[in-house]
C-alpha cells in the first residue's frame, strides 16, 4: 500500500443492523473516510467502489486485481483521513447463494488490502433466519421457511443450486465460527473483530465502543445514536404472510407492477403503513419453536467455539 491509512472492512452479515450503521454511524466518525459500495454503479464511484462492484458481480477470474490495486493505492495516497472504513454486507456473501462467494471475496480483498482489519457482526441463527426469510418475502419471492432451510423429514439437507429451486441455504453452513476462522486465517488472528448483533440491541454503546477500540477510532469524538429509531425494519409476521401469498404471482408480472407503481404499493407495504402496530404484532412466527431449536442445536458446538475465541459468552444471548 502506498497510503498511510488504516483499512477497516465491515463485511456484514446481512440483517445485523448494517443499514443503521451505514446511515447513522459511519458517515459521522472523526478522521474516517467512509466508503459504501452499492449494488449498482454511480457517477461518484471511486476506485474502491468500482473494485467491489466487480467483485460482487463479475466472474472473479476476469478481474484485473493489479490494475484495481494500482488505482486504489493512488487514491489512498491523496487522502487526508487516517482511517478508511469500507462497509458492505455483500462482502460476506449473498445469503440466497449460501454465502458461497465469501471465500473468493476475502481472497481478493486480501490481495488489495493485505493489512486490513475485518469487522464481522453475527446473529443468533434462528433469529437471523427469520429476518433473512422475511427479507426474501419483502423482495418478492414466495417460498416456505422449511424449503428455504432445506428442512425435510426432520433433518437439514444440502443447499440446492439453481434458480428453479428458489432462494435457499444450507442450514449447516450458517456456521459463524467458520466465517470468523476463515477471516482470521486470511487476514491474521488479531485482525478480526466478531461482534454479536444481540449486544447492539441490548447495549449499543458497548457494542460501538468495542468497535471503536478495535478500529483505533476516538470514542470520545464518535457518535452513539439513539437506536430506538428503526432503519430498514422488516415486515411483521402478518404482513410477511400476506407477501407469501401475493408473491406467488409470476415474477415478470410482479416486476412490471412494481416498476409501474413502485414497491411501496405492495399490499404488505400498504398494510405495514396503515394498520395499527397492535394488529401487526403478536402473530405466529414463520420459524416454529421446534425448527428454531433444531437450528440452534445444529450450531451449539460452533457457537461455543466462537464465543471462546472472541471472549464472549454467547449463551448469554441465547446462542
Amino acid at each position: 500500500m502506498t497510503g498511510e491509512q488504516q483499512i477497516i472492512i465491515h463485511v456484514g452479515l446481512h440483517k445485523t443492523g448494517t443499514t443503521f450503521l451505514q446511515e447513522r454511524v459511519f458517515p459521522a466518525l472523526p478522521d474516517v473516510r467512509f466508503v459504501h459500495p452499492l449494488h449498482y454503479a454511480q457517477p461518484s464511484d471511486g476506485p474502491i467502489e468500482r473494485f467491489l462492484l466487480e467483485l460482487m458481480f463479475r466472474n472473479a477470474a476476469c478481474i484485473d486485481v493489479a490494475r484495481h490495486r494500482e488505482r486504489i493505492n493512488a487514491w489512498l495516497a491523496q487522502l487526508h483521513e487516517r482511517t478508511v472504513l469500507i462497509s458492505s454486507e455483500a462482502i460476506v456473501g449473498w445469503p440466497i447463494e449460501n454465502h458461497s462467494n465469501l471465500s473468493i471475496n476475502a481472497e481478493y480483498l486480501a490481495r488489495v488490502f493485505p493489512t486490513a482489519k475485518i469487522w464481522l457482526v453475527v446473529r443468533r441463527q434462528d433469529r437471523w433466519v427469520e429476518s433473512a426469510y422475511a427479507q426474501l418475502l419483502k423482495a418478492g419471492f414466495s417460498t416456505s421457511i422449511e424449503r428455504y432451510l432445506n428442512y425435510r423429514d426432520g433433518r437439514f439437507d444440502r443447499y440446492n443450486v439453481g434458480l428453479y429451486n428458489g432462494p435457499n441455504v444450507d442450514a449447516r453452513d450458517l456456521n459463524w465460527d467458520a466465517f470468523d476462522r476463515h477471516y482470521r486465517e486470511r487476514f491474521g488472528p488479531d485482525a478480526v473483530l466478531t461482534s454479536p448483533f444481540e449486544l447492539f440491541t441490548q447495549d449499543s454503546a458497548a457494542f460501538l465502543r468495542r468497535f471503536y477500540a478495535f478500529a483505533g477510532i476516538d470514542a470520545d469524538r464518535s457518535v452513539f445514536p439513539d437506536t430506538r429509531e428503526r432503519v430498514n425494519e422488516r415486515w411483521s409476521p402478518l404482513t410477511a404472510g400476506v407477501a407469501k401469498l401475493v408473491n406467488k404471482v409470476p415474477m415478470p408480472v410482479k416486476r412490471a407492477i412494481r416498476d409501474r407503481l413502485g414497491s411501496e404499493w405492495h399490499p404488505s407495504a400498504v398494510l405495514a403503513r396503515t394498520l395499527p402496530a397492535s394488529l401487526l404484532a403478536g402473530r405466529t412466527r414463520a420459524l416454529t419453536p421446534a425448527l428454531g431449536a433444531a437450528l440452534l442445536e445444529l450450531h451449539r458446538a460452533n457457537n461455543e467455539a466462537l464465543g471462546r475465541r472472541i471472549g464472549l459468552d454467547l449463551s448469554a444471548y441465547g446462542y
